[in-house]
């Protein structure tokens, strides 16, 4: 946290620099041929982000972004209007002759409309300004286009940014750890995303070109029948020699994945150094909220959910009579599985936790069985349906697909249910079966099919198939991957003694970093105290949910129907929560919340369990007319303390500057 504290702080107090690099970013990213490779949706959304969150301000950024992008394609322009078609001839649009053609046809089709179209169509925007240039484009009419068309681009990377900060912010109302979870994950996702799109778009054909050429003339040199057919089928002019290439070049690396993770499992008693840093930096960061949304995502990926989409995908291709196609999709997950499953019984790797209640799970963990079929799955639908795709679609398909699979790996990590290596391993493992599929469809070209019939069909499928699965089993598997709580048993003359000190007098947030002070510890019962606090005038609420926050979508709702803040101390969620309403003042109420501590006090052969109270003053508090959020303040302390004495046989003293604790005795 307090590293992207810190960054977040350089770019509040030095905005220019950060207004600098968005309009570096948008004006690269409308250069000729440069633009592939410039990360624009991350930067921009990023930057909209920020301003989102109150970070950078808005108007220049925004500005920042559309006039770098408009000045990026006036350049384009220009060179466009300065070479002529002696452009095409130059570095570095003479390394991309097929996407200069498809640009000169993109412009042809839609004439003066390419412009602001092509801002938002991959890889022809790379080229479409200097094309139109070329063409002989009015310098007037292409202005007037560049700059409207630049404002929509603008907004449409900036507001989503927006409103994903807001939606940052609102988290950080919740939990540090919320917010940290999600700025991570996000950025981690969006990066991927965007790489696996530049890699599978063919970007990098002409070096990989190159390569083909100079395969190709090795194998050509042994005049052996195979190597002589192996050379034309690596020859640059086969159609399919770049992604025969690809594919037989990913097999060679997964499987030297697996084969390297697989020794290091084998060779090491224990978890790697690595293994045990990422997965302590993740437990670190857990919280309730996040527990229940990365459940939600590890039970998209359940092997029984995961086999109706494949199913689905099956009975699809069977329809269509894409019979070999149908086949292939139950071999390679079949194989894929057997190997996996193999692999498990000959390492027999203990997982990071013991699962309590959860029969769904393996023992084993060495590879992620959750993470391989997740790969086998998607990565089966990528390539079937890329298969029949142009290059940018199956870019697209194949990001959304990476990210997909990653989201889903990454929960497994969080939940603490695998070590890294088992996700790597288990990724790698249906990476090599993927492969070799992709390799036996270009070498024997299956029945051409819609593609979006069978990802519309796939997505319902999986879809269904998990909203059943969630609906069943959700409250069972939270629970089994709840974060194990330590706790100390102490007797009675020991806790009234000293050891009541043990437990932490502020609410901890986010690695240490305190809120309020307790104002109070009780020994007992959940329904003891519920009954106390009832008897001093409060109202029990009930348990927060995600369904709860969307009552703080409505700034303008009572007070009275907006639940209180989640607070969360040590990551977990407060098990006891009354409100106290202000009658006078109804944008005011007092907020005592329990939290289970680490200890419990053993009595004649039975442990009492030991809560930590927090009492709060809410104000209601609108923001940016869009929702509306709690705002919390400590009470006086004469208040606290009366709220506590109220119903407290003795008090403990404290600190003088700080409220004293109380110790409530059982009833």
């Amino acid at each position: 946290m307090d590293h992207i504290q810190s960054y977040l702080d350089y770019f509040t107090a030095n905005p220019t620099l950060a207004i600098i690099i968005i309009f570096l970013v948008a004006f690269g990213e409308a250069l000729l041929i440069i633009g592939l490779f410039v990360p624009s949706t991350v930067v921009l959304v990023g930057a909209g982000t920020l301003v989102g969150t109150g970070h950078l301000p808005f108007w220049p950024v925004m500005l920042a972004t559309v006039i770098g992008a408009v000045a990026g394609d006036q350049v384009s322009y220009w060179a466009g209007r300065l070479f002529g078609n002696r452009l095409k001839l130059l570095w570095p649009l003479n390394r991309y002759p097929a996407l200069v053609a498809k640009g000169e046809e993109f412009v042809r089709s839609h004439g003066g409309k390419s412009i602001a179209i092509g801002r938002f169509v991959p890889g022809v925007k790379a080229v479409v300004p200097g094309i139109v240039g070329m063409l002989g484009m009015s310098q007037p009419f292409f202005v007037f286009v560049n700059v409207t068309s630049g404002i929509l681009w603008g907004a449409a990377h900036v507001y989503p940014g927006i409103l994903l900060g807001q939606g940052l912010a609102l988290a950080g109302e919740f939990s540090g750890r919320l917010t940290i979870l999600l700025v991570v994950l996000l950025v981690g996702i969006g990066v991927i995303g965007w790489a696996t799109r530049i890699i599978a778009s063919g970007v990098f054909s002409p070096v990989f070109r190159q390569l083909l050429l100079a395969f190709s003339h090795l194998a050509r040199r042994r005049r052996t029948r195979p190597f002589q057919r192996l050379g034309r089928a690596l020859a640059p002019e086969n159609p399919r020699a770049a992604r025969l290439m690809s594919l037989a070049l990913s097999v060679v690396l997964s499987a030297a994945v697996v084969g390297y993770l697989l020794y290091r499992v084998l060779t090491l008693d224990v978890a790697s150094n690595f293994d045990q840093s990422v997965n302590g930096l993740l437990q670190s960061l857990r919280n309730q909220p996040a527990d229940s949304a990365m459940t939600a995502i590890t039970m998209l990926g359940d092997w029984q959910v995961l086999y109706v989409m494949c199913g689905a995908m099956a009975v699809w291709l069977l329809w269509h009579r894409a019979w070999r196609s149908a086949l292939a999709v139950l071999l390679t997950v079949s194989v894929g599985q057997l190997l996996t499953h193999a692999l498990r019984m000959l390492v027999q790797r203990e997982r990071p936790i013991v699962l309590d209640g959860n029969a769904i799970e393996n023992l084993y963990s060495f590879p992620s069985g959750h993470t391989a079929t997740t790969t086998l799955v998607f990565g089966l639908l990528a390539v079937i349906v890329g298969h029949s795709m142009g290059r940018w679609s199956r870019a697209l398909v194949f990001s959304c697909a990476v990210m997909m699979i990653c989201l889903m790996g990454f929960s497994r990590l969080y939940l603490g249910v695998h070590w890294l290596s088992d996700v790597l391993a288990g990724a790698a493992l249906s990476a090599v079966c993927l492969a070799v599929f992709g390799v036996v469809l270009e070498a024997y070209p299956a029945r051409r099919i819609r593609p979006l019939g069978l990802i519309g069909v796939a997505l319902v499928a999986w879809l269904a198939a998990a909203w059943v699965d969630i609906s069943a089993d959700f409250e069972t598997r939270l629970a089994s991957y709840a974060q194990r709580q330590v706790i100390v048993t102490h007797s009675a003359a020991e806790w009234a003694g000293k050891a009541w000190e043990y437990e932490p007098r502020r609410r901890v947030d986010l690695s240490g970093q305190s809120g309020e002070l307790f104002v109070a510890q009780w020994l007992g019962s959940l329904a003891d105290l519920e009954q106390r606090v009832r008897a001093v005038g409060f109202r029990i609420e009930p348990p927060w949910s995600w369904q709860a926050a969307l009552s703080y979508s409505d700034p303008k709702a009572p007070f009275s129907t907006v639940p209180p803040r989640p607070l969360l101390h040590e990551g977990l969620r407060a098990n006891l929560t009354a409100v106290s309403d202000r009658p006078a003042t109804p944008n005011l109420r007092l907020v005592l919340r329990a939290f289970k501590g680490r200890s419990e006090i053993g009595n004649d052969g039975t442990a009492v369990p030991v809560y930590l109270i927090s009492v709060l003053e809410e104000q209601n508090a609108p923001r940016f007319s869009l929702y509306t959020m709690p705002r919390s303040t400590v009470p006086p302390p004469a208040d606290a303390r009366a709220i506590m004495t109220g119903f407290s046989p003795f008090v403990l003293p404290g600190p003088a500057h700080d409220v004293a604790p109380v110790l409530m005795a059982q009833p």
